[in-house]
C-alpha cells in the first residue's frame, strides 16, 4: 500500500530525533580532517528534512501533474526524482540496505511513475554516468532494480561515455513511461522504465577510437 505524505514526515521527524547530532562538525581520526557527523550514512537527507523541504513546494504544479492525479507524497518524490536528489531513488546508491522509509520512497515515485503515458518509441537510449554498469556480456539477463531513466532521442555521446540503446516492448507492452509528458525537464525527453523491468544484451559494441561500449538492450516480459 502506497503511503501517505503525513507518514514521510513523521518519518523524517523520528529520524531528526533519533541523530540529533547529524549535520555537526566533528574531527574525523581516519582521514583526519574536520567532517560532519552522520555524513555516511545514505539516510542522513531525513536530517536535512529534504522532504519536508519539497513537500512545501507542492502548491505549485509542476508542469501538468494535475492531469494525472498524483497524490501529495507522489508530487514530493516526482519532483525530487527530476532535481539533485534523483540519486536517492537509485537502490544501489544504499550499499548498507534500504531502511522501510527509503523502501516506501521508492514505492511511491514507481506508483506515480506508472500514471505517466506509456512509450510507443523502437529505441530508447542511456548516456550512462559512473555508477551504470558496464560488465554486461552478450546474452546476459539483466534486471534493474530502480527506474532507469533514458530518453528517446539520440544525444551521439557515445564516444564521450558508455550508452545503453534500448529496444523496448511493443504493441502498448512496454513498461517505459513517457515522464516528459508530465513534465518537460529541460529538454531532456525524459522516459523511464518502471522498477524491475528486465532485459536481455543482445549485442556490446566497441566504440571505436574510445574506451566506452554501446550495450544493446531488448526489454523482456
Amino acid at each position: 500500500m502506497i503511503k501517505d505524505i503525513e507518514y514521510f514526515l513523521e518519518k523524517e521527524e523520528e529520524f531528526c530525533k533519533e541523530h540529533p547530532d547529524y549535520g555537526e562538525l566533528c574531527y574525523d581520526e581516519e582521514i583526519e580532517e574536520m567532517s560532519e557527523v552522520g555524513i555516511n550514512d545514505r539516510n542522513n537527507f531525513l536530517s536535512d528534512r529534504t522532504i519536508s523541504e519539497y513537500y512545501s513546494h507542492i502548491k505549485n504544479p509542476l508542469g501538468n501533474e494535475d492531469a494525472y492525479g498524483f497524490t501529495e507524497a507522489q508530487k514530493v518524490f516526482f519532483r525530487m526524482f527530476h532535481a539533485k536528489d534523483s540519486v536517492l531513488f537509485r537502490d544501489d546508491y544504499y550499499y548498507e540496505g534500504k531502511t522501510e522509509v527509503v523502501q516506501n520512497m521508492l514505492d511511491t515515485l514507481d506508483s506515480a511513475i506508472a500514471l505517466a503515458p506509456r512509450n510507443t518509441n523502437s529505441l530508447l537510449y542511456r548516456f550512462c554516468v559512473d555508477h551504470d554498469r558496464a560488465d554486461m556480456q552478450e546474452g546476459d539477463i539483466i534486471t534493474f532494480p530502480y527506474n532507469l531513466t533514458c530518453t528517446n532521442y539520440d544525444w551521439e555521446q557515445s564516444d564521450c561515455r558508455n550508452v545503453y540503446v534500448i529496444t523496448p516492448l511493443q504493441d502498448g507492452n512496454t513498461k517505459a513511461r513517457n515522464l516528459f509528458e508530465i513534465y518537460m525537464h529541460g529538454d531532456e525527453m525524459q522516459v523511464n522504465f518502471l522498477r524491475g523491468t528486465s532485459f536481455v544484451v543482445t549485442k556490446v559494441e566497441a566504440t571505436e577510437g574510445t574506451e566506452f561500449k554501446k550495450f544493446y538492450l531488448e526489454e523482456i516480459a
